[in-house]
């Protein structure tokens, strides 16, 4: 007799997450692939279309930390959906957009808004449907379709570009994100016990299967200056920085100083993000694996994190002075897989702080990640135009890398509610708010 094997509602779940980051992601980074084809249809220079880079993150860090508390709080699922029907529309609008600097400042602007929504939410979801011992694979898993996206880009685009035009690039992103949108609507629920398909034995092992929780939580302020917060929310300002620096400017890096065609890049560009996934989803493994052997949730969620960024640096740092292009490609791939490994203490973390608000000290951290992202890729475009040589921009970024490594190793991470005595509701007249 054949044995049929049920897959889990909540792997189904994560895996449509996994999808709807890769074309979240898809949309991120198109315009970074077609950036050459751009600017020399409309003439914009390379420190102009830095800030074209910039205006989607300041809109994306501008959003965060209202996105965490909206996640924490709101209908998770239609909030995504709404996030994923405007950042469909605005990559459609992006090449009537292109026409000015200042028309697609704004929209990039506007993207940024939409796309902050998604991994706070993601968070949310991912709290309330795996059990801590599955938490950081599961964000890590939902947090890969960021080097999958990338994965796509870079050879998508480039097809499109060369074989109708760059314009085709942002419409056929703008559809996959339109198409998420109806099977997610269609499949998923807020909370594991509203979901149909669900059985008793999955349910009992999911914590957050209630549909609320009636304890008062940690206001704002004091979330944002709890110390182990603003450690990491520093740390991942610096690995921001680096990241939308490599995201933003590699494709055009790799076309210039190693002079390889768009199409030669958009195939190492794969590689090169595959690399990245295997670091994301690896060090969500490992981070469980560990926590469940040691128990100590600084080790799992930091200091192993706090490794990879420094391996990290000493790869980048090779990587752009070797005189070797081949050899310049296997340790950016070796780059990007250690820098990958990173994000899991800035996903995972916050929900061993405080376990109902994890969305929102994500959102914290990601606002402050964010704004270390804005300044990126505009210095690269900088630096690079006045002294003309890329090896100086990459320099800053390793320094920038080292530091944001330190700040994890002194990261102090502890349970907050073990810490501190949640505080009570605000009153009015002698009764509660």
């Amino acid at each position: 007799m054949t044995r049929t094997v049920t897959i889990p509602v909540r792997y189904k779940i994560v895996s449509l997450l996994l999808t709807g980051t890769a074309i979240n992601y898809l949309d991120r980074v198109n315009i970074s692939v077609a950036a050459p084809a751009m600017m020399a249809a409309t003439g914009l220079q390379k420190s102009e279309f830095g800030l074209v880079f910039s205006a989607f993150l300041l809109g994306y860090a501008a959003m965060q930390i209202p996105a965490g508390l909206i996640a924490d709080k709101r209908n998770t699922k239609r909030v995504l959906a709404i996030s994923f029907c405007a950042l469909s529309l605005l990559t459609a609008l992006t090449p009537l957009a292109a026409k000015t600097l200042m028309s697609l400042l704004i929209v990039r602007l506007l993207l940024g808004i939409s796309e902050a929504m998604i991994f706070p939410a993601v968070t949310a979801f991912n709290v309330r449907w795996f059990p801590p011992g599955e938490f950081a694979r599961a964000q890590m898993i939902g947090a890969s379709g960021a080097p999958i996206g990338q994965m796509v880009a870079y050879p998508l685009t480039a097809w499109l570009v060369l074989q109708a035009s760059w314009q085709m690039a942002f419409y056929v992103s703008a559809v996959l994100g339109l198409i998420w949108v109806a099977v997610w609507h269609w499949f998923s629920r807020n909370y594991p016990r509203e979901h149909p398909a669900i059985t008793a034995a999955e349910l009992a092992l999911v914590p957050g299967a209630e549909n609320s929780d009636p304890s008062p939580g940690w206001p704002l302020r004091r979330l944002a200056t709890a110390a182990p917060v603003v450690v990491l929310a520093a740390s991942a300002m610096g690995f921001s920085f680096v990241l939308w620096t490599v995201l933003f400017w590699l494709p055009t890096y790799l076309t210039e100083a190693r002079g390889l065609s768009l199409a030669r890049v958009g195939a190492y560009g794969v590689a090169i993000q595959a690399c990245g996934a295997i670091g994301l989803l690896g060090s969500g493994v490992l981070s469980d694996a560990i926590l469940k052997r040691t128990n100590k949730v600084h080790i799992a969620r930091t200091k192993l994190p706090a490794v990879c960024m420094l391996l990290a640096v000493v790869c980048l740092l090779a990587a752009v002075t070797t005189p070797s292009t081949p050899g310049c490609l296997i340790l950016l791939g070796a780059f990007y897989f250690f820098l990958m490994s990173t994000p899991v203490a800035y996903h995972a973390t916050p929900a061993a702080l405080l376990p109902r608000q994890a969305a929102s000290i994500y959102g914290i951290i990601n606002c402050c990640a964010s704004i270390g992202g804005i300044f990126g890729p505009a210095a690269v475009g900088f630096i690079t135009t006045v002294a003309g040589r890329w090896e100086r921009s990459f320099e800053m970024v390793a320094a920038i890398a080292f530091c944001s490594a330190l700040l994890l190793f002194a990261a102090p991470v502890r349970p907050l509610e073990a810490s501190s005595e949640i505080p009570p509701l605000p009153m009015k007249s002698g009764r509660p708010a």
